[in-house]
């Protein structure tokens, strides 16, 4: 086959173009930090990152709940201490009043700090997370109690829930207190106690304190459970976050390029554009010379 100055001249055409798509495909490698731009740069790169950004964006979407689930926890155990600390307090009081040396107004003094802890055990049932009362189950914008200076009102019938959030695949972890199981009974203790004070019932006073006690007991037994299901979910969680590093290391690996190749590669590529322009330039010249002779 006689190779004409035609063929010489396109060949170092194709060259050039090749060349410079190389050196190009470089430089937005070494600029952009990733392998491709667009899906058609390498369609089986492309398909693997969209399933694992995929992944990424679901198993942290699972990490995300975690800590908020984390974080409610949290509150309820901040609640639940307040309360065991209210307790604590009332039942000393209790023990001072049901005493035969104190008298009318001693206790009166007593009835009065109970009705003080009273509403600030109130204000423990109403606490909230976001916006959301933590002790109405399902009821989360209905302030659940309510304290007129004498009694108290439960403004939400069935405050069990439960409230789960899905921590992990196939894992639901419970983050509510059932407030009308642990609330209300120490309100109705304290309620109790306040009443016998004011009737300056040192036998009553005393009989109080069984149901302060009981009353106690039902907020502890919360706070352990609340306790468990933190560790529970510190365990998940940290599980959780694991898997999802390592998607994000996988995807980081399927897309991003090694920078200090990437810049070799494009050094390269500009050494063999330069080679390839100088040749081309010498079969471009001759051709001519040949066209001219």
């Amino acid at each position: 086959m006689r190779i004409t100055s035609q063929m010489k001249v396109q060949h170092a055409i194709d060259r050039m173009q090749l060349s410079a798509s190389q050196m190009e495909k470089y430089r937005r490698q070494a600029n952009s930090g990733k392998k491709i731009e667009t899906p058609s740069d390498d369609p089986q790169v492309a398909v693997k990152s969209i399933q694992l950004r995929s992944a990424v964006t679901t198993h942290q979407a699972y990490v995300d709940t975690g800590k908020v689930s984390q974080e409610r926890l949290g509150i309820n155990d901040g609640a639940l201490a307040d309360l065991v600390t209210t307790l604590n307090r009332s039942i000393q009081v209790a023990l001072q009043g049901r005493g035969d040396t104190l008298g009318t107004a001693e206790r009166q003094g007593l009835a009065d700090e109970i009705n003080g802890l009273i509403e600030h055990a109130v204000g423990i049932g109403n606490t909230t997370y976001r916006g959301a009362y933590i002790f109405s189950g399902f009821s989360i914008n209905t302030e659940p109690y309510a304290f007129n200076g004498v009694a108290i009102t439960s403004n939400v019938a069935n405050t069990a829930g439960p409230i789960k959030n899905l921590i992990e695949p196939g894992h639901s972890l419970q983050v509510n207190v059932d407030g009308n199981a642990v609330v209300r009974p120490t309100l109705d203790a304290l309620l109790s106690l306040r009443d016998a004070l004011n009737a300056d019932d040192g036998t009553a006073v005393g009989a109080s304190l069984g149901q302060l006690q009981t009353a106690l007991d039902g907020v502890n037994g919360a706070r352990t459970t609340n306790g468990a299901r933190t560790r529970e979910l510190t365990t998940a969680l940290d599980r959780m976050e694991k898997v999802s590093l390592s998607l994000k290391s996988l995807l980081s690996s399927t897309e991003d390029v090694d920078m200090a190749e990437a810049i070799m590669n494009l050094q390269h590529a500009e050494t063999v554009n330069q080679a390839v322009l100088q040749t081309a330039s010498k079969a471009v010249s001759q051709s001519l010379f040949d066209f001219l002779g």
